[in-house]
């Protein structure tokens, strides 16, 4: 199969484009014929070696979690999906393996992709709308009815946490550049703040829950902004997050949360509920061939982008 692989850490030319095996499925898990994938910023830091220390790579890799496709084939205990089925899902796999024609998955992190989207919007959804859908509905349980801020909710995670905030009823402040204006006027949050006009932290508004989901800000930015009660949760832990946390024992009426999503088949039928009943929309930033991977690692880094970052493994 073809595959983009690295057999080192570095920049975005570092991708070769080769022919490798295909995976082996182990009992529990599916062969997928992988139609799309979506680059997530944990992708170039794993190229980049930001996570060596921990996750160690042994070259060559394939990386990337997000695909959409159609199972080839299942293993021997695999009971809810057969070949031929039309799914998608984050693979668990060490660094993922995408970003090639073939990829395996865990039975239990597979779902059924909605009819009503293409392969491209399906692969933008599960790492990044599961993490939005677990920080808030578990990591901070919100209510109804509570005021939910979300930092950077034009990008992939936070586009997501936007409409999943608005369905489980909360009043949501998005907060993002201006340049996305037209995507809120779609989206249509409670309230809208360029901050590049404008800063949002000295506003006088207060908020149960801020959903740092660009990972820009911190506990001890933000917590003025949190009512007593208060949750500050960010998808993307840092080691000064150690200091803050220790920093809000002394505040113990606003808590810093953090988590790291965990794949799960029934929070992605959970998500395609929502999207066939048209509750959350699926945005796209921009896409490109397999070949031209390295231009997708170098968009992906730039911060800027609207919704997620597509690979077309397959016409």
């Amino acid at each position: 199969m073809k595959a983009a692989v690295i057999y080192k850490y570095g920049p975005p030319d570092v991708f070769r484009i080769e022919e490798i095996a295909r995976p082996s499925v182990k009992s529990h898990e599916v062969l997928i014929k992988v139609h799309a994938a979506s680059v997530n910023p944990v992708d170039w830091k794993q190229r980049q070696g930001w996570h060596r220390w921990f996750l160690i790579a042994h070259f060559p890799v394939v990386l990337g979690y997000d695909v959409s496709g159609i199972i080839e084939e299942c293993g021997a205990g695999v009971k809810k999906f057969r070949k031929g089925d039309e799914v998608y899902t984050r693979l668990t796999r060490r660094f993922g393996g995408a970003f090639a024609e073939y990829a395996a998955a865990s039975e239990s992190t597979v779902a059924k992709k909605p009819a009503s989207v293409t392969w491209e919007q399906a692969a933008a959804v599960p790492l990044a709308a599961i993490t939005a859908l677990q920080g808030l509905r578990d990591k901070c349980r919100v209510k109804r009815g509570e005021d939910v801020l979300i930092i950077g909710a034009a990008g992939g995670v936070g586009h997501f946490a936007l409409q999943i905030a608005m369905n489980l009823g909360c009043r949501v402040t998005a907060v993002c550049s201006g340049r996305h204006e037209k995507m809120m006027t779609e989206l249509k949050p409670f309230r809208f703040i360029d901050y590049i006009k404008h800063d949002f932290k000295s506003l006088p508004e207060k908020y149960d829950v801020i959903f740092d989901a660009a990972g820009v800000e911190s506990f001890r930015t933000c917590s003025s902004l949190l009512k007593p009660g208060g949750r500050y949760l960010t998808t993307l832990p840092r080691p000064k997050l150690v200091m803050h946390k220790l920093i809000s024992l002394f505040t113990p009426s606003k808590k810093v949360k953090t988590f790291l999503m965990k794949s799960n088949g029934d929070d992605l039928d959970a998500l395609s509920k929502m999207i066939t009943d048209d509750q959350l929309k699926i945005y796209i930033d921009s896409g490109f061939t397999l070949e031209r991977i390295a231009d997708a690692h170098v968009r992906a880094e730039e911060y800027s982008t609207e919704g997620k970052i597509i690979i077309k493994i397959r016409e």
